[in-house]
């Protein structure tokens, strides 16, 4: 029997509203009539491409941003490494300003206590 265009567009119709598990389902129990067999096999194929396309598609998707966060996270540990570089130096740098502060106070209680007692001196001749 010959199917017109009308037809296998209202077949197809049928299909996609049972939905591609029942129309599998139907056709592997024989529950679809045979002039319809070759049409449902048909779509049920289009049905797995797209969706093996979908999967692809997802697939590709992810391993995209899957890169892109690697790449993310090795720009974020190379930054993390240059802080820690200039945490060093900083730390390095504010030792260093300690240690000359220090010196500073330590040289002028110094330095006004020999003015006192040079000038006590003075004062007792």
């Amino acid at each position: 029997m010959a199917l017109t265009l009308d037809q296998e567009r209202e077949w197809t119709a049928q299909l996609e509203g049972m939905g591609v598990q029942l129309a599998r389902s139907e056709l592997e129990r024989g529950k679809i009539p045979p002039h319809w067999v070759h049409l449902t096999a048909t779509w049920l194929s289009s049905k797995d491409k797209e969706a093996e396309a979908q999967r692809d598609a997802s697939n590709a998707e992810q391993m995209e941003i899957a890169r892109r966060a690697s790449e993310a996270a090795a720009r974020a540990a190379t930054a993390a490494e240059l802080q820690a570089i200039e945490a060093r130096r900083a730390n390095k740098r504010a030792t260093i300003a300690l240690v000359i502060a220090t010196i500073s106070i330590i040289a002028t209680t110094v330095g006004t206590a020999v003015s006192i007692w040079i000038s006590h001196i003075d004062a007792h001749k």
